[in-house]
């Protein structure tokens, strides 16, 4: 019977041991699609603004797919509305929107120039 209780212990270390490394094999995975995911996202997105430049319908439909709060970290702290056109291939309208709603959002102000904007300090 002595014989049996280190066994059962080794057993139970090894069954430990399988189930940690498990977890760590799953979350190395999960971290491994989440940068797969988001790489081809981002070949998605690059492949729909081309679309919207060329002026594919289906394309300009799908505008308002864009993510904004991504857009709006890449602008630079002064930008303009043609940048921003050009960087989404979104019509003028849709970007005349999305600046109205960031104004009223309060992160973005007028320059004093038609169609140019600098981005609030965040406090």
């Amino acid at each position: 019977m002595k014989a049996t209780k280190p066994a059962a212990r080794t057993v139970s270390r090894q069954l430990d041991l399988l189930k940690t490394r498990e977890h760590a094999l799953r979350a190395k995975r999960v971290a491994l699609l989440r940068r797969e995911l988001e790489h081809a996202q981002q070949r998605a997105r690059t492949l729909q603004k081309t679309l919207r430049q060329l002026g594919d319908p289906e394309a300009l439909e799908a505008a308002g797919k864009i993510r904004w709060d991504d857009v709006y970290e890449q602008l630079g702290r002064t930008f303009t509305a043609k940048e921003m056109q050009a960087l989404t291939g979104a019509t003028p309208n849709l970007v005349g929107s999305i600046v109205h709603r960031w104004k009223e959002q309060g992160r973005v102000v007028g320059t004093g120039e038609r169609g140019a904007y600098h981005k609030r300090r965040e406090s």
